[in-house]
């Protein structure tokens, strides 16, 4: 094999620019504003553009190749600009959304691009062959081109490394993240592009087929599926025996099951007609067949948890994929010949129809489980004619641990619309009522707090129970009286233990757990013990009780020097003998002695 010279790599990486510049455009424009994105920490705007110049890369690769294959060169160009125009809106719109419907929506996005290159070119029909081996060109180059990069960018860090610790020049750690941006959207693209097949007609008359593909997919992934679908059968027949429902993490398994399974035929697809390979057709069929009861369970499993919890978007992705999963077994146990582009066009076009639209993941989700809502604050007696209000009773807490995962959900997923057209007046304000402002993953916790509060409930975590040994406790109203008090007024923070400054001396603040007391000492003074069981009892006390009892406050002394403890929120755990306090905000006030 005659190796390439410097010049002809260089006239090699001219033309795929020539053939592909907008692809390469979109992949330096991911790694610039990623670079940026670097050294300014979270900024909305680089995040949307970093995700709509990715989204680029297989949207202009479908555009470019199937352009190749028509002579229509005004209708390409047209194409090309609305593709443009799309993933502008696409970055537009990215602010509106939740983190949770950023991530997902960039996931269905992305699949459906990488589905459409693989198709698009192909569209028309015919070329079986050709269809199968431009694939597998884009496979096979792919593994090179993040093998080369992988290995470019690891020797260049180990050089970065080197003349940091040998030439003592501080290579600072933003460099590495750039550099690994610059070689993972500029080289690796390129380097990717350089192997599409330039001439598609001439693919379907190729015959060849390499040895290492088939022993991967004969020797390795079709052993492996045959082995998790026995399991997955015996796990069918466990469930029929004790009655017992499916597991909640079944659906990975037998998408993944059968995600595998599918790969590995359409990796054999080829060969599949060749008289020592006439058993791929025979394994084939009885794949799908039985893969049929394992996607039954999976629908049956996922039927009963929307029965009782509503809709979510992964549920609804679960059930949708378990659908077309349903569908293809059915399709290629029906007909054997069946075009196995019916895979990419059909999942490619599930991608799309579920991202927006009254069909879509997150309308259908946000219905749900605001209907679910309603069912539980009108179940709980929360709802007289009509309007939400304030508990007046205890609510027990199963029911509060869901109100409070649903209301979690729904601030998180899709804002505080739907929450404040809901609970009207007894919606407290929330920092997300501002149309700058969303809700993020940490944030949602502590704004469904707040409207659990409003409602008069504790807020119950998701890991929580009856029985558990945490506590926590939330003060909702106005800063509590405490008896005057002539010294220094400190605001604690929240992790125990803390340490800070009063009277020009260091105190310190922190939990003895077997004495069941929380400390507070100075070098040199005598020291503060405040009982911990009157917080540990407020906690418990509060569970299903309206928020409206007067907050605890203990008391210690130390000769003629008396402190007063005023928490509003805290957290810990009790068990057995031991009570620990995870973290206390509120406020200490200090008498100091004569």
């Amino acid at each position: 094999m005659r190796l390439p010279s410097i010049r002809s790599a260089a006239s090699d990486a001219q033309r795929t620019l020539r053939r592909f510049p907008l692809v390469l455009l979109a992949g330096a424009t991911a790694a610039v504003a990623g670079s940026f994105l670097v050294g300014s920490g979270t900024h909305e705007k680089l995040i949307a553009t970093v995700a709509a110049a990715t989204l680029g890369l297989p949207l202009f690769l479908a555009l470019a190749v199937t352009a190749e294959r028509t002579t229509a060169r005004p209708a390409s160009i047209a194409l090309q600009a609305l593709g443009l125009g799309l993933l502008v809106a696409f970055a537009m719109a990215w602010p509106q959304w939740s983190q949770s419907v950023q991530a997902r929506r960039y996931a269905q996005f992305s699949l459906g691009l990488h589905l459409l290159a693989a198709f698009l070119p192909y569209a028309r029909g015919g070329e079986p062959n050709g269809f199968w081996h431009y694939n597998r060109s884009l496979f096979l180059r792919f593994l090179t081109a993040a093998l080369y990069s992988a290995v470019l960018y690891l020797g260049l860090v180990v050089a970065l490394v080197a003349i940091d610790q040998l030439l003592k020049i501080k290579v600072h750690e933003s460099v590495y993240k750039r550099l690994w941006l610059a070689i993972a959207f500029v080289f690796n693209t390129w380097f990717f592009l350089g192997g599409v097949p330039a001439d598609l007609s001439a693919l379907e008359s190729r015959r060849d087929y390499p040895p290492g593909l088939k022993v991967f997919s004969q020797f390795i992934l079709i052993p492996l599926v045959v082995v998790y679908l026995a399991i997955l059968t015996l796990y069918l027949g466990r469930i029929l025996i004790t009655g017992q429902w499916p597991s909640g993490w079944i659906g990975y398994l037998v998408s993944g099951v059968a995600i595998v399974g599918i790969l590995s035929l359409l990796l054999v697809h080829p060969v599949r007609e060749r008289e020592e390979n006439r058993w791929v057709a025979t394994y084939a069929r009885w794949f799908y067949v039985a893969l049929l009861p394992a996607i039954g369970m999976l629908l049956a499993s996922i039927w009963k948890r929307i029965g009782q919890y509503g809709v979510t978007e992964d549920r609804y992705f679960i059930a949708v994929l378990a659908l077309w999963l349903m569908g293809i077994a059915v399709t290629f146990i029906a007909r054997r010949s069946t075009d196995i582009r019916i895979i990419p066009m059909t999942l490619c076009l599930l991608a799309f129809a579920t991202v927006f639209g009254p069909q879509g993941a997150y309308t259908v989700s946000r219905w749900s489980q605001t209907q679910r809502l309603r069912e539980l604050l009108a179940g709980s007696g929360l709802i007289a004619d009509g309007v939400v209000r304030p508990a007046a009773a205890p609510v027990a807490f199963e029911t509060r641990k869901e109100l409070s995962s649903k209301l979690e959900y729904l601030l998180r997923t899709h804002g505080t619309r739907n929450v404040r057209a809901l609970l009207g007046a007894a919606m407290p304000v929330l920092p997300s009522d501002s149309s700058r402002v969303r809700t993020r993953y940490g944030e949602a916790e502590t704004q469904a707090g707040a409207v659990m509060k409003s409602l008069g409930l504790e807020y119950v975590a998701p890991w929580d129970s009856p029985q558990a040994a945490h506590f926590s406790y939330s003060f909702a109203l106005p800063t509590p009286s405490v008896t005057a008090v002539s010294g220094y007024h400190v605001h604690l923070p929240g992790p125990l233990p803390c340490e800070f400054t009063a009277d020009g001396a260091g105190w310190k603040l922190e939990v003895d757990r077997r004495a069941r007391t929380l400390r507070l000492a100075s070098p040199g003074r005598a020291a503060f013990d405040f009982p911990l069981d009157s917080l540990v009892a407020a906690a418990r006390a509060q569970r299903g009780l309206p928020t409206n009892s007067p907050s605890p406050r203990v008391e210690a002394a130390s000769g003629t020097a008396r402190a007063v403890l005023a928490p509003r929120n805290y957290t810990g755990r009790a068990e057995g003998d031991s009570v620990e306090i995870y973290s206390l905000e509120g406020d200490l006030y200090l008498t100091p002695g004569p």
